[in-house]
């Protein structure tokens, strides 16, 4: 049980956490627009144009992740508020996500 917990609060934040921060730096720095296309189901035609916003989202919910862990690991006894911290993190992602998707399909077709 103890195990699982471990790999649940800890291991797998950070390794999200971790992912983020390299796609991030490959949609932000690297200009890699390929990535803005992963994980939305039938992306709208021009989301690469968005590949910084989605750099900006990912790194948000990375650091997200990362205060979460810092903050668990340094006053555990406040579990379910760090557990919360993270899961607005994620709202925080979908939000820029859904932004993005929608300003795509409001804009007119040339």
């Amino acid at each position: 049980m103890q195990i699982a917990a471990v790999l649940i609060l800890l291991v797998a934040p950070a390794a999200m956490a971790g992912f983020l921060l390299w796609r991030a730096y490959q949609l932000g720095i690297k200009h890699r627009v390929a990535l803005t296309r992963q994980w939305i189901s039938r992306p709208p035609e021009g989301i690469e144009g968005c590949a910084r916003l989605f750099a900006w989202r990912d790194l948000s919910f990375a650091i997200a992740l990362l205060a979460s862990l810092g903050l668990l690991l340094s006053l555990p006894q406040y579990l379910p508020a760090w557990v919360l911290l993270m899961a607005f993190g994620s709202f925080v992602h979908q939000g820029f996500t859904g932004y993005a998707v929608a300003k795509l399909r409001k804009r007119p077709s040339r």
